[in-house]
């Protein structure tokens, strides 16, 4: 999911609250005097609070997740009561103030607050009680000789009785909170620390800043509690570019350590295994792509920020046609173009607030651009995810609360055609606590225009008619989160897993088989090369018999048309009997009686061993000169892919080096 952004806004904070029996709330900061509460289910921002303070530099969520903290620029702290639930935020009290700004702040339980100042002190204000707002204790940490010390992080351990903070010597200290002294100091970064974790069991706690180094504290836990200290286990670069925030992941299955900063990417890895575990670095690759495509006039549009621009190839170059610049200050969302007809085509330029649509003419080697104004159409529509330009002067928009509606375009206004009704999920229950579970994050349209397909969060896939003359249906509920889809031309919808595991299935209700021919001899035939990508799909599409699937550093094909190479070992493994003593031919008539919602296994398997028992009819010696799957990583980065006529694609690529960054920290090293 992607929040979208605004002309002069940024996000330097977020913070998570989380009171008992509510759902989860989300709310951030950035560069302003404004806290903003996030509304997931429509991606727009639900409430915003002005503080009446300087501006904010951090922000935090107290333990009962009754009440906010922000620290401003000119030493301000402001409490907030959000106990009145979703999108109610109340001023409480500003809190005795100082002079200093407030680079970190960190609630202790529900009643103090701790914040770290840019003249070197930490100060500690009391929430409840006779000295409510009032500064109980400061501390001073070491002195720069050329500068004022800035303390960036704080991390309070209430199990211990101990918070720790992170400044700009490289020093990591341990303070007592009953004492409010000094407990040990660590001088383990060669510059800022600008972050600090620490685990739930409150036995670790790492932290990490400009010098790239994430480094682990653990807790020694003696016998005698006067012989119990923090020590410095181990330290990890993993990092290009300063490390500006930690995050710790902790569950029953599960322990993660996650870490981003300035080179646009994240890395998670083990708590666990800290120093010799596996890493995974996490690209911050485009969720939704700002490249539109129009094949048949060979139209490139690609939006950045409020404006959106045209190039059209030919013979081997590329022009720009045409620019538009949106007076709106929210971002871009979406934008798609439509077929030309008699010169003239349609351009839909949608945000979160509004949507635009214009006409596109051409005028001679550049397309002339005019705005389309209907007030009813304004007033219907207040924004939209996506929307997609069809049959020539036809809209279908996709709204942030998840209505989808049809329009035509007539000379000179948007009438409403339709709205798209969506299958109704009786059954369907919030995940984890959050309330934008059973909302669509992808959808695909057909080739004829005549049906979408709509996957949602829940992993609830839907094809939804745009004629009266079908019923929308339930085509599949997966076990797996649904990451892309696609339609085919032979009355089918492949479906990509985030286990990069392909699918396909008959859309056409009351069909024999919900999985295809091609599905049930391949699905658990997808190669090692394709499940173990690094980086996570970003597209898919289809041309011919061909499904095409790219990411950020890779491109990759499947033909439907032909079987996929079978690995010898694991047909030798499936024959075997499974772990309660049943054969797989068994195991189905047992399953089928026990729990049919796992049929797509049951009979993907069962597919698999007849497929090694016997040779397939339909895919003779022909068939197997052919290249059933094909992947390179010869594009990178690759922005877009898609079909460009019957037998080209276009892959449009950025260059490396292309976005601007700053320069990382030198550690000394040594050269042998």
């Amino acid at each position: 999911m992607t929040l979208p952004g605004a002309r002069g806004r940024a996000i330097e904070g977020l913070v998570w609250s989380h009171i008992e029996g509510e759902l989860p709330r989300l709310y951030s900061i950035g560069g302003s005097t404004y806290i903003t509460e996030w509304d997931l289910t429509t991606g727009r921002p639900k409430a915003n609070l002005n503080c009446n303070a300087g501006v904010i530099w951090c922000i935090d969520s107290n333990a009962s997740g009754t009440k906010l903290a922000v620290g401003c620029d000119d030493g301000t702290v402001v409490v907030v009561d959000v106990s009145g639930g979703s999108g109610v935020m109340e001023y409480e009290f500003i809190c005795q103030r100082q002079d200093q700004r407030v680079l970190g702040m960190q609630w202790y339980g529900d009643d103090m607050l701790i914040g770290g100042c840019a003249d070197g002190k930490v100060r500690c204000w009391a929430i409840k009680g006779e000295n409510k707002g009032k500064i109980v204790c400061s501390m001073k940490v070491d002195k720069l000789k050329t500068e004022s010390t800035l303390v960036w992080s704080i991390v309070a351990i209430p199990s211990r009785g101990q918070f720790v903070t992170g400044d700009s010597t490289g020093s990591v200290k341990f303070w007592d909170v009953n004492t409010f002294s000094l407990l040990q100091t660590f001088s383990a970064h060669e510059a800022d620390v600008l972050s600090l974790a620490c685990d739930a069991s409150s036995e670790r706690v790492f932290s990490a800043g400009i010098d790239r180094k994430i480094h682990q504290f653990s807790f020694l836990n003696n016998k005698s509690r006067k012989d119990s200290k923090w020590i410095h286990n181990y330290s990890r670069l993993l990092h290009l570019n300063d490390v500006r925030t930690l995050a710790l992941f902790e569950s029953k299955a599960y322990n993660f350590l996650v870490s981003g900063g300035v080179e646009r990417s994240i890395i998670v890895q083990s708590v666990e295994n800290f120093q010799i575990g596996p890493y995974k670095k996490i690209l911050m690759d485009q969720q939704i792509s700002n490249i539109s495509l129009n094949s048949s006039s060979k139209l490139v549009a690609l939006f950045q920020d409020q404006s959106v621009k045209i190039w059209r190839l030919a013979d081997d170059k590329h022009k720009l046609v045409a620019k538009v610049t949106l007076s709106d200050e929210d971002n871009v969302t979406s934008v798609s173009m439509g077929d030309f007809a008699e010169s003239v085509s349609i351009l839909a330029v949608a945000t979160i607030n509004s949507v635009k649509v214009f006409t596109m003419t051409e005028a001679g080697q550049k397309l002339q651009i005019k705005k389309l104004r209907d007030a009813n159409f304004d007033a219907l529509i207040s924004g939209a995810k996506k929307v997609i330009v069809y049959n020539v002067n036809h809209i279908l928009i996709h709204t942030p609360e998840d209505e989808i509606y049809t329009f035509i375009v007539n000379d000179d206004s948007l009438e409403l055609e339709d709205e798209v009704e969506s299958v109704t999920q009786e059954g369907n229950s919030l995940r984890a606590g959050f309330d934008h579970f059973n909302t669509i994050h992808t959808i695909a349209m057909s080739d004829d225009n005549s049906k979408i397909a709509v996957a949602r969060f829940n992993n609830t896939v839907e094809i939804l008619p745009l004629t009266s003359n079908e019923e929308a249906h339930t085509l599949a509920t997966l076990s797996n989160t649904v990451s892309l889809i696609a339609f085919t031309g032979r009355d089918t919808l492949v479906i990509l897993t985030e286990e990069n595991k392909l699918f396909e299935f008959n859309i056409l209700k009351g069909a024999k088989s919900l999985l295809t021919p091609w599905c049930q001899r391949n699905s658990e035939l997808i190669p090692l090369s394709f499940l173990k990508l690094e980086t996570k799909p970003e597209g898919i599409f289809v041309q011919g018999s061909k499904v095409w699937i790219f990411g950020n550093q890779w491109l990759a094909f499947f033909d439907l048309n032909l079987n996929l190479e079978v690995n010898k070992s694991y047909v030798a493994n499936s024959k075997k009997r499974n772990k309660d003593g049943l054969s797989i031919r068994e195991a189905e008539e047992f399953d089928n009686k026990s729990n049919s919602n796992n049929f797509f296994d049951r009979e993907l398997t069962a597919a698999l061993v007849r497929r090694a028992e016997e040779d397939d009819e339909e895919f003779g010696e022909e068939a197997k000169q052919k290249k059933s799957y094909w992947i390179t990583q010869k594009y990178r980065p690759v922005l877009k892919v898609d079909r460009w006529s019957d037998s080209d694609i276009i892959v449009i690529e950025r260059e490396a080096f292309a976005l601007p960054t700053t320069s990382a920290f030198e550690a000394p090293h040594l050269k042998i």
